[in-house]
Formats: structure tokens, C-alpha cells, sequence
């Protein structure tokens, strides 16, 4: 198992370790670090340089249409684009990061990134505000309350209903209901072009909140078709792809993920990278020392920063056991310090999983955008 040269960059140790593949998926434990973002932002910059022409993410595609607007350089006010974004995405490394693409992209105006979003929701939480001001001019009384509705239910675009209900926040009634509340009152109001202009809209919204965490959310069929999504791109354009997700949906074991979808489309034109950390600070939350047995425990055992190639010969560490599965750590919105042995996520092995690996002992939190 091949390891970090002291004197590499560890971006340019990871990317050249998978650039001769067609899809590159950089998954990390966490997207609330700024250490292992700033990896995944510096491989990804390292790919580039070897040919790799698309960043791609599980985020709302209408979202995607804009930033790749942004990047190939037109007009676009990046931070209204951002605050469109599911929450984890909003922040300023994130902004920073679409700022290295454009400048990337001015100075190479023949050969620009692109930037795609694979998730199948197209609701937006701007969309919420346009249904109100369509039906500004209906029934008063009528408009209020579809709007108060509104309210509680585009938090789920900043923290979904789950996360909610763990931490108390959630008003009870599920936010689908509210959406067809709404939707019924919206549908009772006198005809006009601005109230047909408004039920797509309150119906997609509908359909977001339907297919959510909790409600009806088909973790295999979501994951299929925007796996589907960025192999169609990639058919058509012939571009090389990163994807930048959490560890889970990139790792290659399994059937339902997105990860396995790409392993089973592509075999070995497939990368998977994890990209994981020892403990630290995510906004709000300090992250203790990994539990013992775990994957992360023993990589910080190691010492410092570490780049693994899981396809060659096995360190004694990290040697994949027969029958016993590694665990690793994953920080999602549901993660609780406290709780902390309850959040690792099993790999049935770590070479079945993914193609390499890149720890962090420490991290430190990744910068919300301001307002």
C-alpha cells in the first residue's frame, strides 16, 4: 500500500493516484470541515491539470445550470445562486471555490470546466417567494396563509425534516401536508394567469417535500438516476468527471449508492476516494478522538497527514480483515458529539470500497456564507 511522500503535496499525491480514470469521486467524512474541503477543492485542481474537465455534484440541477454559468463567465450574482443551494453547500469555501473555476476558465477560454448538479429535486427556495408574489393580488386572507406555510417548510432547504426532528425543531405535521395544504388553498382561488403560473410551482413543491428524508424518499432509485444523470453527460461530452460528495454515496460497494451504480457502469474507470479526518471542530460541535477500532482511530495512530493507494499491496494497519468489515466515521446533520460511537458507517472492506484514501489528523470548521 503506497503511501505519502513527505515531500508531495498530498492533492497531488491523491490525484495521481486515480487521474486515469473517467469518473473521480472525492467523498469526505464531513462537508463541514474546511481542511478536508480544501483537499477535495486542491484535487480536484489537480485533475484538471490532467485532463479532467467536469465538477459535478448531488445538488438541484437548476442550481448547477447556474454556477456553470458562473464559471464559464456570465453575469451571475454567485452568493443569490449559493443561498439556492442545500445548506451544506453554502459556505464561503464554496464560494471561493467557484471564484478558482471562473478565473481557471478566463484563463483558459478554450478549454473550461464545467460544472453539472446530478440531483433529480429542481424546487428552489426562491420558488416559494415567486408563488407568493404570483398570487399577490388574490385573496389577501388566502395568500397569508399559504405564505406562513411556506415559512416553515423551506427550512427543510436548509436542514432537512430529519435533522429537524432530532433536534426539536420540527413543528410536528409533516411539511408534504403543509405542501398539499397550500397547494388546495392555492387551487381554490379565483382563476387567473398568475394563479396558473403558480401551480406548477406549489406542485413541484409538493413533490420535493414528497420525496424526502422521512416522507418517501427511495435512496436506491434517487441515487440510480443521478448516477444515470452525470454517466449521460459524460457519454456526451466525453469529458472526465470529479464528483464531490459524502463518503457514502461515493464508495464503490454495494448496489444502492451512487458509487456502486458507477463502479457497476464503468468497472475501473471508476475511482473512489475517501477523504477522512482524526477529530477537531465543525461549526458548533467539537469532534472527539475516533472510537479504537475504527478506520480513522488507526490512521491517527499513524501520524500526520496521510495519502493511501488501497490497490497495491496492504499495509499492515490497514489490511483488509476477512469477516471483519472496517468501520469510519461519517458526519452528517443527524451527527451528535455525544453519541459520538454512533456514527460510523461499515465498509465491508476497505479496498472494495474505495480506490484510495487521504486523512487529516485535525480540521477545523468550515466558514457558513454570512446572512
Amino acid at each position: 500500500m503506497s503511501e505519502l511522500p513527505t515531500s508531495v503535496p498530498p492533492a497531488r499525491t491523491l490525484a495521481a493516484l486515480v487521474d486515469t480514470a473517467t469518473v473521480v469521486g472525492l467523498g469526505t467524512s464531513t462537508r463541514e470541515a474546511t481542511e478536508t474541503f480544501r483537499l477535495v477543492e486542491e484535487t480536484t485542481h489537480e485533475l484538471i491539470r490532467r485532463g479532467f474537465r467536469v465538477v459535478a455534484l448531488l445538488d438541484n440541477q437548476r442550481v448547477g445550470e447556474r454556477y456553470d454559468r458562473y464559471v464559464r463567465g456570465e453575469d451571475i450574482d454567485l452568493d443569490v445562486a449559493l443561498r439556492q443551494a442545500w445548506g451544506p453547500w453554502r459556505t464561503v469555501e464554496m464560494r471561493d471555490a467557484l471564484v478558482r473555476l471562473r478565473r481557471h476558465n478566463e484563463r483558459h477560454p478554450n478549454d473550461r470546466v464545467h460544472v453539472v448538479a446530478v440531483d433529480g429535486r429542481r424546487t428552489l427556495p426562491a420558488d416559494y417567494d415567486r408563488v407568493v408574489a404570483l398570487l399577490a393580488s388574490a385573496e389577501p386572507a388566502t395568500v397569508a396563509r399559504i405564505g406562513a406555510i411556506f415559512d416553515v417548510i423551506r427550512t427543510a432547504h436548509d436542514n432537512g425534516e430529519h435533522v429537524q426532528r432530532l433536534h426539536g425543531t420540527h413543528p410536528g405535521v409533516p411539511f408534504v401536508d403543509l405542501a398539499r395544504t397550500a397547494r388546495d388553498l392555492a387551487a381554490r382561488l379565483p382563476d387567473s394567469p398568475e394563479r396558473d403560473e403558480a401551480l406548477p410551482l406549489i406542485a413541484a413543491i409538493v413533490d420535493f417535500h414528497a420525496r424526502a428524508l422521512g416522507a418517501g424518499y427511495d435512496a436506491e432509485a434517487e441515487e440510480r438516476a443521478a448516477a444515470e444523470r452525470l454517466l449521460d453527460h459524460q457519454r456526451v461530452t466525453g469529458d472526465r468527471v470529479v464528483l464531490w460528495e459524502g463518503s457514502a454515496h461515493v464508495a464503490a460497494h454495494g448496489a444502492t449508492m451512487l458509487g456502486a451504480h458507477l463502479r457497476a457502469a464503468l468497472g475501473s474507470d471508476y475511482a473512489a476516494v475517501h477523504v477522512t479526518f482524526g477529530h477537531g471542530s465543525i461549526p458548533g460541535r467539537d469532534i472527539p478522538y475516533p472510537v479504537g477500532s475504527s478506520l480513522d482511530a488507526v490512521l491517527l495512530q499513524g501520524g500526520g497527514t496521510r495519502v493511501v493507494d488501497l490497490r497495491t499491496a496492504v499495509a499492515e494497519d490497514l489490511a483488509d480483515r476477512p469477516g471483519r468489515p472496517w468501520r469510519t466515521r461519517l458526519i452528517s446533520g443527524l451527527y451528535q458529539a455525544d453519541h459520538d460511537g454512533e456514527h460510523y458507517y461499515e465498509l465491508p472492506s476497505l479496498a472494495g470500497s474505495f480506490d484510495a484514501l487521504a486523512f487529516i489528523p485535525t480540521v477545523t470548521p468550515i466558514h457558513p456564507l454570512p446572512g
